[in-house]
């Protein structure tokens, strides 16, 4: 005799033992915000333990210890300066390029945000509102177009199909 493979249905079992670990949002809240306010306080003790050592320092002047702390602290600060001066002549480059070519050499010396003010000063421009006729409502009510003079019909020929169409 042959045996016949039994097929079992591809059905995905939950397990029974699934203990599930809610938190409610509010205390999830609380203890993000207790945790980042901790962080603050943790960074604030190290700037103020950090200003008590240099103020040490020159006291007892161990300037030498100091130079080389503050050199570091500069180091650290150099590739923030570099991006920021790279930010701000991109800016400028721009802005430049927006005047005219007889203002660029008088405003290439002034300061950035001197600068975009400029510019949007001349680039600012009047604004014109649209004209009342186009899209609004005629409130001129149309009588029967069979009544209608030939020239307001040829005036009004528009509203007469509109009112004809299917809405």
């Amino acid at each position: 005799m042959s045996e016949q493979p039994t097929i079992e249905p591809d059905v995905k079992k939950e397990a029974d033992t699934q203990v599930e670990n809610n938190v409610p949002i509010s205390r999830l809240n609380e203890v993000i915000s207790e945790r980042n306010q901790l962080r603050e306080n943790l960074e604030s003790f190290k700037t103020k333990e950090e200003e008590v050592r240099r103020a040490k320092l020159r006291e007892e002047e161990k300037w030498q210890e100091l130079n080389t702390d503050l050199a570091g602290e500069i180091e650290s600060y150099k590739p923030y300066k570099e991006r920021w001066e790279a930010m701000d002549s991109r800016l400028r480059e721009g802005a430049l390029a927006q005047l005219p070519e007889s203002k660029r050499e008088k405003f290439a010396n002034v300061e950035t945000e001197v600068l975009l003010s400029i510019i949007e000063e001349f680039t600012e421009e009047t604004r014109v509102n649209p004209p009342d006729n186009k899209g609004t409502v005629p409130t001129k009510t149309m009588g029967d177009w069979v009544e209608m003079s030939d020239d307001d019909r040829r005036r009004n020929w528009g509203t007469v199909l509109q009112s004809y169409m299917k809405r």
